[in-house]
């Protein structure tokens, strides 16, 4: 039972190790997407310079260039951690399951130890009562 117990708490310790991991790369989700909310705000301000100055509409089209380089590698980024995002959300389910698994045995085994401890008890009951009714003298 004692191994079980230890195995509970790996298992709960690679089930917490997970979630840090999963809220991380949430974490970095967002942040991704307060990076490409920046980057398209920057885009329409270039963008609004371009219609109202001729050396920068000259210039635009150098960084409209730049700038789709730049959304598509966001845009790979985010999908790169939605898929990791996915990967370890998969991997908590599967490891609630291992958890839930070894808490179930624990359980088992505590419930066959009580049976057994009241099994005993009852074994020694019936013994005291038989030795009781012998002692008594009969009427």
């Amino acid at each position: 039972m004692k191994s079980l117990r230890t195995l509970l708490k790996v298992a709960r310790g690679e089930l917490e190790t997970l979630r840090r991991a999963l809220a991380d790369q949430i974490a970095k989700q967002s942040a991704i997407e307060q990076r490409l909310l920046g980057h398209e705000q920057t885009v329409r301000s270039e963008q609004q310079l371009a219609q109202r100055d001729y050396e920068s509409a000259r210039a635009y089209g150098g960084y409209a260039v730049a700038a789709l380089a730049v959304r598509r590698a966001l845009e790979a980024e985010r999908a790169a951690i939605g898929e990791e995002i996915e990967r370890l959300r998969t991997l908590i389910a599967e490891a609630h399951v291992e958890v839930r698994k070894f808490e179930r045995l624990i359980e088992l085994e505590e419930q066959r130890e009580r049976l057994k401890q009241e099994k005993r008890e009852d074994s020694e009951l019936d013994e005291l009562a038989t030795l009781r009714a012998r002692r008594q003298p009969r009427s």
